[in-house]
């Protein structure tokens, strides 16, 4: 085998390797730019297991389907618009807890209004299991100030 079919081969399998790895931070960027974006549907298949938690403290919601997953996201997503939010901007993450197959991370976002300006700092809080399909949140625990009046 020539040494370009070799370096195409190991690249193939270098891209292939790593988009199956994805990192915690990365899948929770993922999920963070699409509730920025307002792309709640199809969300909780994608971004979370099949009964999470959404920990407004003391409140606990644990929803028992997709539909009602993204009606919480949904509504969480109303409320902030009703204080002027559009969208979020990842600072940093911080994780408190990792192992193989389950991570506890922190991530520090700035919010903007629609005008770009900015709105506030935040600190939301995730629980991540790697799954069979790869990472999927286990739970949430979002600023108390975000807890949607419906809930």
């Amino acid at each position: 085998m020539n040494i370009f079919k070799k370096l195409v081969i190991f690249l193939l399998c270098t891209s292939l390797h790593t988009y199956a790895k994805t990192s915690d931070e990365d899948y929770l960027t993922g999920f963070i730019d699409n509730f920025s974006s307002g792309k709640i549907e199809s969300s909780a298949s994608r971004y979370l297991v099949q009964t999470p938690h959404f920990i407004f403290d003391p409140k606990i919601f644990s929803p028992s389907s997709a539909a009602e997953v993204e009606a919480i996201l949904a509504d969480i997503r109303f409320a902030l618009e009703k204080s002027g939010y559009a969208k979020s901007e990842i600072v940093n993450f911080q994780t408190q807890f990792s192992r193989e197959n389950l991570t506890i991370t922190s991530a520090l976002l700035k919010r903007y209004t629609s005008h770009y300006s900015l709105l506030d700092h935040i600190c939301s809080t995730y629980t991540l299991a790697n799954t069979e399909k790869g990472w999927k949140i286990l739970s949430w625990l979002p600023p108390l100030n975000q807890l949607p009046s419906v809930l």
